[in-house]
């Protein structure tokens, strides 16, 4: 999320559009953590992980996690249409900041 705070929300702000984190946590958790490190944009729990698990980014269990979320990338253009997608296939893997920006138009 610090990434997207300093490297990538600015750009969005300048064109106009804007962020939103959904994390597959606890509400107490993510409220604790924000606290210590607020953010200039929406921090929202998924709890049930429902959320990530309709966007087919969950992982029940695989060689390096159990019940997470693969990083991911969803950008929506005004009218909420879908313009790029990104799902990581390791956790440590994220899209190029140009390829997220570039799908802003």
């Amino acid at each position: 999320m610090v990434h997207i705070q300093d490297k990538i929300y600015p750009e969005l702000e300048k064109r106009g559009a804007g962020a939103v984190v959904i994390l597959p946590q606890k509400r107490d958790k993510i409220h604790e953590y924000l606290s210590a490190h607020p953010f200039p944009f929406p921090v929202l729990a998924d709890e049930k992980r429902q959320v990530v698990k309709d966007y087919g980014v969950y992982v029940r269990v695989n060689f390096e996690s159990l019940h997470i979320a693969r990083p991911s990338v969803f950008v929506l253009d005004a009218e909420g249409r879908v313009r790029y997608v990104f799902i990581a296939s390791i956790q440590t893997e994220y899209p190029p900041d140009e390829d997220i920006l570039a799908a802003l138009g």
